[in-house]
């Protein structure tokens, strides 16, 4: 990111300068992987009205050296229709130089409910989003597919219900991508042989190192690989060491590697110590990881 040196004096005072030279402020980590991350990352400040959800981009500059950003709606849920504040939040990331990714998109209705009105409701509920995320300049949106009852019938219903989103998304040249995060999603294959039945050009998938619950992880994000449109790095700990509990950063990146996959990898931490220091300690964990993968 080229930023003037009078923009960097005027924006960003001497404590993130510091900070940005501690952390090296460049997502140019690898010719196949970048760093991106995830709003959820402060879950705790957002819900407690520490950090207000137009400062998520000046904290993430600041304060973590990353400068492409990812959102949750469920920090903004009364902002739906409010096209001034998605205006505001893009001047501020456009002051910043930031790069808006995706949103991840929580609804009451699901789109692979048994009920097909429940479902068309469902893929309605998701346009005043799709209109934000545009203003924000974001490739996709991040939605799941979770219901539970029989894999085979809930795997109809998600096509149906996807199918209604992809068809309300085209417009505005945004990528639904699928995550696994619960029931038959967490499951990489029953994902994988879902996206091949849907098969639609702006469909695509979202692996999360942390949502496999009882099927493999490194299998799981192989099986999701091939449509995959970025990577959720989930994280709880990162130990004294610089390793992350429980993912093997080492196993999981060569998976991604292996896979083809090139574009951004999103930071999830999800810990309860210090957000900004989790946030930092991954980054850097990735960063030192690709560096000995070549």
């Amino acid at each position: 990111m080229n930023f003037s040196r009078r923009h960097l004096l005027k924006h960003v005072p001497f404590t993130g300068l510091a900070a940005l030279a501690a952390t090296g402020h460049s997502e140019e980590t690898s010719p196949w992987l970048k760093i991106s991350l995830q709003q959820y990352s402060f879950n705790h400040q957002l819900r407690k009205g520490e950090l207000d959800a137009l400062d998520y981009p000046k904290l993430a500059v600041e304060k973590c050296g990353i400068s492409a950003l990812e959102y949750f709606n469920g920090f903004i849920m009364d902002k739906a229709n409010d096209t001034a504040w998605f205006a505001e939040l893009k001047k501020r990331c456009d002051d910043l130089g930031v790069e808006n990714q995706l949103m991840l998109l929580k609804n009451d209705r699901a789109l692979d409910d048994a009920d097909a009105m429940t479902r068309k409701q469902a893929a309605e509920d998701y346009r005043p989003w799709l209109e934000g995320c545009k203003t924000l300049g974001c490739h996709s949106v991040r939605v799941d597919v979770r219901s539970a009852g029989d894999p085979a019938e809930v795997k109809k219903q998600a096509i149906d219900g996807l199918n209604q989103l992809c068809d309300i998304a085209k417009p505005y040249g945004i990528d639904i991508i699928v995550e696994n995060h619960g029931n038959h999603s967490s499951n990489g294959q029953w994902v994988a042989d879902l996206m091949t039945a849907l098969d639609r050009e702006n469909c695509g998938t979202l692996p999360d190192f942390g949502n496999f619950k009882d099927y493999d992880k490194y299998q799981g994000v192989k099986d999701m690989l091939p449509w995959a449109r970025a990577i959720c790095a989930k994280v709880h700990h990162i130990e004294e060491d610089g390793s992350a509990k429980n993912t093997d950063f080492s196993r999981m990146l060569k998976t991604v590697k292996d896979g083809g996959f090139k574009g951004y990898i999103g930071i999830e931490f999800e810990g309860k110590s210090d957000p900004i220091a989790g946030i930092i300690g991954t980054k850097k964990l990735i960063e030192k990881t690709l560096a000995e993968l070549g």
